[in-house]
Parts: C-alpha cells; structure tokens; sequence
C-alpha cells in the first residue's frame, strides 16, 4: 500500500476507528522506540568567555578535545555522542552505572589533560546525568526525561556530576 493509499484508507475511516488506530500506533511506537537509557549531558564552563579572550581556533580545539574525550570514554561501555550543540555534548549509555563510570572517566581524563596546561586552558566541565524512558530509533534521543537530564547537568557545579534521586 502506498503513502497516499494509507491516506486515502484513514480518510474514510469512522471516528471510533481512528481512535481505536491511533491507541494501536501509540503502542506501537512505544513497544518499538521505547527504551531506558542512561541520558548523559555535559557543558564546558567559561566557554563563552574563553572563545572572547582565545578566539574561534582555540575555543573550537578546546571543544574538540571536550567532544574527543567524552567519545573515547563513551566507547568502552557501548555509549555514543547523541548530538553536540554550542559547548555542549548529549550522550546515551546502556546502564546508569555506565554513565557514571564515563563521567568519572571524563574528569580524570580532563584533570590529566589540564595538568599539562596553563591555568588559562585548562577545561571544567559541568556534568549530569539521568536515567530514563526515552523514545529511539537507534541515532534521534527523544522524551521529557531528556529535558529532565538536561536541567540536572545545568545545575551542576564546576567539574561536578550531579544525578538524578531516581538515578541514585
């Protein structure tokens, strides 16, 4: 059947049908994106004011070494960079102890990369994660626990994780 078919079909369909189709694809969808995952956000603090001091080239390397280092750690637990957005970085893990462990991983990692640095380079990072029921298709993340995972990093203090009470 085509698009257009299918179209057609639902077009002549009584009320009652339509709802009872709608109820089915409603299950569907969450019978076949539905999954729990661990939602993983991270943020480089200051980034805004180092780009101004540093300029674009530095400020790009700065997240590009924040970007490599959580896509290293995100890889030994079976993770995956979701999307990158600004200074930012939206990661899934398959359990939450992974999503801690990847976080822990990060920040030592970062210490040791800052160790080597002046004081002026050096990246903090604000990290947080949730775990949740989100909808995927294997690459689009979506769903309020996103949004929730999202709020709790931004409330993290610098090269802090904060975590959910449900995560906990």
């Amino acid at each position: 059947m085509t698009e257009e078919e299918l179209y057609g079909a639902f077009e002549q369909m009584p009320l009652l049908e339509i709802i009872r189709t709608q109820d089915w694809l409603s299950g569907l969808v969450r019978r076949r994106f539905g999954r729990n995952l661990a939602l993983i956000f991270t943020d480089i603090a200051g980034s805004t004011k180092y780009f101004s001091q540093f300029g674009d080239e530095a400020g790009r390397r700065l997240q590009q070494r924040h970007i490599d280092t959580m896509d290293e750690m995100l890889k030994k637990v079976d993770g995956r960079i979701v999307d990158t957005a600004g200074d930012g970085a939206f990661a899934v893990a398959p359990t939450a102890e992974a999503a801690a462990t990847v976080l822990i991983d990060v920040l030592n990692a970062v210490d040791l990369q800052n160790a080597k640095l002046d004081a002026a380079h050096r990246m903090h990072l604000r990290c947080g994660f949730h775990w949740g029921n989100v909808l995927t298709d294997g690459n689009v993340v979506t769903g309020d626990a996103v949004n929730f995972a999202a709020r709790v990093s931004a409330s993290a203090k610098l090269d802090q994780i904060r975590l959910t009470r449900s995560t906990f």
